[in-house]
Order: C-alpha cells, then sequence, then structure tokens
C-alpha cells in the first residue's frame, strides 16, 4: 500500500515567504511514525489495490471577518490553530485515493521549529482519523504523540533549504495574490505571475 506525502502552501506570495522551512522526511517520519503504530495494527489504509495521497495545507492567518464557528471543529483545535480533515477520498483513475489534510494558523509561519511542526502535522493526520474512522479516539493520539522521537526529528537540518522542503508546484511558474495584499483575496486581474523557486530564494537565499 504505497502512501505518497505531499505538502502545499497558499495562493498568495506571503504564504510562500511564510511557510515552515522544514524538511519533507519530517512529514514523512510523522506518517509513518502513525503508520506502524495506528494504521497496520487497525488494519485502516493497508488495501495493496491503492496509492493514498495525502496533501497537508498550511496557510497563515485565521480570517478574522468570518462568523465563528466553522462547520466542524476539531478537537485539536485552539484559538490560534484550525485543523481541518477531508471527509473520505476522492478517488483517481480506480488506483490512487487522494485527502487534502489543512491547518489554518496565526502562529505557523517560517520560524516553527521541526518538532512543533512535526507535532502539528501528528494532529493534521489525527484529526482526520478521527473524523473518518470510528474505532479511533483521541486518547490514543495523545498517548501516541507524546513518542514522537525529538531527536531524529531534530537532526534535520534547520531551516531546511528550499530544495530540501520539496513543496508541491515549487518549479511551476504560477499566478499568486501579490505580497503587498498579504493574505487578503483580491481579483484575478490583481494576480502576479511568479516562478516560486526564484522569489523565495530572493528572501532566503539558502
Amino acid at each position: 500500500m504505497p502512501f505518497v506525502i505531499k505538502r502545499s502552501w497558499g495562493v498568495n506570495y506571503k504564504s510562500l515567504l511564510a511557510r515552515p522551512r522544514i524538511s519533507h522526511k519530517v512529514s514523512e517520519y510523522v506518517f509513518d511514525f502513525i503508520n506502524e503504530n495506528i494504521l497496520k495494527p487497525n488494519k485502516v489504509l493497508q488495501s495493496d489495490k491503492y496509492v493514498y495521497v495525502f496533501t497537508i495545507s498550511f496557510s497563515p492567518s485565521i480570517p478574522k471577518n468570518r462568523k465563528f464557528p466553522f462547520p466542524y471543529t476539531s478537537p485539536f483545535a485552539t484559538k490560534t490553530r484550525l485543523f481541518f480533515g477531508q471527509k473520505g477520498f476522492r478517488t483517481f483513475e480506480k488506483v490512487e485515493k487522494w485527502a487534502t489534510l489543512s491547518v489554518i494558523a496565526d502562529d505557523i509561519d517560517q520560524s516553527i521549529t521541526p518538532h512543533e511542526y512535526a507535532t502539528v502535522v501528528f494532529k493534521m493526520f489525527a484529526d482526520f482519523l478521527l473524523s473518518n474512522y470510528k474505532k479511533f479516539d483521541k486518547e490514543v493520539f495523545d498517548k501516541l504523540i507524546l513518542q514522537l522521537d525529538k531527536n531524529y526529528i531534530e537532526s534535520f537540518v534547520f531551516p531546511a533549504s528550499f530544495d530540501e522542503q520539496q513543496y508541491s508546484l515549487d518549479d511551476i511558474e504560477m499566478p499568486v495574490i501579490p505580497l503587498s495584499k498579504g493574505y487578503d483575496w483580491v481579483g484575478l486581474g490583481e494576480w502576479t505571475k511568479i516562478n516560486p523557486k526564484t522569489e523565495y530564494l530572493k528572501h532566503y537565499p539558502l
């Protein structure tokens, strides 16, 4: 049962600069840890018929002009971090199952440390599993998160280089909301086309 872990960032210039500067290997370690300790023992997501593709998405800044509550609330949510796990999977070509796991936060940016980042990713996957499988309960995840190997997680170079981060769409020219607009949504006519790697290295020349 192959697994693919992808990462994405919001469609604005500011999110490009604020995304966690963490090696992609940390996300993969967290998922492997959950797979070994939760999924395999419970025979969840173990079918050889599919490739399971998870995209974890980081969006800075909780919207302040929205009336709360959101449609549903994660048991891991705080005042500064909101977690959203997709209900079920989308199936592609009958061989791939895709799911997007998102966190919107006021306190997750380019300065987040590898271990803190790992706990966020853990909670993203835990939230998805809790909302899709009744056999799990939050207490199991609360205990398991304490067993993450902090020394191993912090053994990766921080901040990670652009190439070591490996976010989706990093090598594709794409339109984004310009830096001057922050996280505000603006009409497509105000978007600007950028090469993510070129623009990122202007600010973080690693």
